[in-house]
């Protein structure tokens, strides 16, 4: 028998729109529960496992003669191979896909064993477990074994000839039977392929459950009405509120959205000539806090009533809320400060005092461009500076051809003072 290399095609693919179906709602995928933990984990690990093996397995070369006694490069192959059948397996039953397609088929291998009750899957487990995972002791395969365990010295590609048959590779098995001879499994190359493609196929069919949960928890979401301002007496529990709805429909991990904007609102200026400025800021920040509700309401990023950007220009994926969160007009004085605005936000939290103390170095390096717009004299806390700070950019904002600029409204509640009409069309219109 001539010598044939072997050489698995799977499709990529797939895997493509499994990670693309997945991070389309990625906040969705990341809250799914699995048992008592969060899946979000575990799914990662399964895509980045498929993803990785799949290349490894499209890349391996079989029969290519480096082995001659024992088929290493099979070894290799079955391991491997099994790695991305327990992977879509633990992912449909993540999302609780039914696996009656790929664990009770019988097509492939055609091999009902002792009792009848044989499956692809148990087969190929079965030969997995004789040539690389218990070669001294298969014990839990009874459907195919010929006695209480088997065991397997060698597993050899058929080049030879010595069996007069057309397996591309046969598994030695001693039965430790008295009086039995050894016996020869005969393995197609075609057989495994086609099981293990099988399988990755079934990608298919988790990708379309995915598509579903996401429908049925985002449906779900639009129709739990989210508590509106007016059913609080104080708008820092309204706030509240809405950062106990975020960590529901987006995860714990983005309240961080609002704990910022609570402290803010809470916050006591130290010194009366920045108050009537702070007023503007945070009636901006409500003013974008209807469309945040709006967006948390719809679950939807799109449109004006869900971002509160009438002009979003190429940052399409911006919302208002987002852009006043740290205001950054993109001003060529701004960015002179980058790196000192970067440390500047040790203020905002406990980083420990070695980088607190390098924040208020580079805080007094730029002061020179913030005290136009607030000020810092008599400030006590440290969180009391970084919000001055960020006042500080949202007035310059005010002054410049951003966002923040185009998208507020030119009144007097958010704006020291009104837009002229000439500066509105320099605005919007001149280039």
């Amino acid at each position: 028998m001539s010598k044939e290399i072997f050489q698995i095609d799977l499709n990529t693919e797939v895997l493509d729109e499994l990670r693309n179906k997945v991070n389309e709602e990625q906040y969705i995928s990341y809250n799914k529960r699995h048992g008592n933990h969060r899946a979000w984990d575990k799914i990662c690990a399964i895509m980045d496992r498929l993803d990785d093996t799949v290349l490894f397995l499209n890349a391996l070369k079989l029969n290519t003669g480096k082995h001659t006694r024992s088929a290493f490069d099979f070894f290799n192959f079955m391991n491997n191979a099994s790695v991305v059948v327990e992977c879509i397996k633990e992912l449909a039953k993540i999302f609780n896909v039914p696996e009656d397609q790929i664990t009770k088929s019988v097509d492939t291998f055609n091999q009902l064993g002792n009792d009848g009750k044989g499956t692809d899957e148990r087969y190929f487990k079965y030969l997995r477990s004789l040539c690389s995972v218990h070669p001294v002791e298969t014990s839990h395969h009874q459907t195919y074994q010929d006695n209480d365990f088997e065991c397997s010295p060698f597993v050899v590609w058929n080049n030879q000839g010595i069996y007069n048959d057309d397996c591309d590779i046969y598994v030695v098995v001693y039965t430790s039977k008295d009086g039995d001879l050894n016996k020869r499994i005969p393995i197609y190359m075609s057989q495994i392929f086609e099981y293990v493609k099988s399988r990755l196929d079934f990608v298919k069919e988790i990708t379309s459950e995915i598509a579903q949960y996401q429908k049925k928890v985002i449906s779900n979401f639009i129709k739990r009405p989210i508590k509106m301002k007016n059913a609080f007496e104080d708008y820092i529990d309204y706030l509240e509120n809405l950062n106990k709805e975020i960590a529901e429909r987006y995860g714990s991990e983005y309240t961080y959205r609002l704990d910022y904007i609570i402290k803010l609102f809470s916050l006591k200026l130290s010194n009366s000539k920045n108050k009537d400025k702070m007023s503007l800021y945070l009636n901006s920040l409500k003013y974008s806090i209807e469309f945040l509700h709006n967006s948390m309401q719809n679950m939807s990023l799109e449109g004006f009533e869900n971002t509160g950007l009438l002009y979003s220009g190429e940052n399409v994926d911006a919302s208002l809320y987002d852009e006043l969160y740290v205001p950054h007009s993109g001003s060529d004085e701004k960015k002179k400060f980058s790196y000192n605005f970067e440390k500047i936000h040790y203020l905002k939290y406990d980083s420990g005092y070695n980088n607190k103390q390098w924040a208020y170095i580079q805080l007094e390096n730029v002061k020179i461009f913030l005290e136009k717009y607030v000020s810092f004299h008599d400030t006590k806390s440290d969180f009391e500076h970084y919000a001055l700070v960020n006042l500080a950019l949202y007035l310059e904002c005010l002054e410049k051809k951003c966002l923040i600029n185009k998208n507020i409204p030119n009144d007097f509640k958010y704006r020291e003072r009104l837009l002229f009409n000439n500066e509105l069309e320099e605005l919007f219109y001149n280039k």
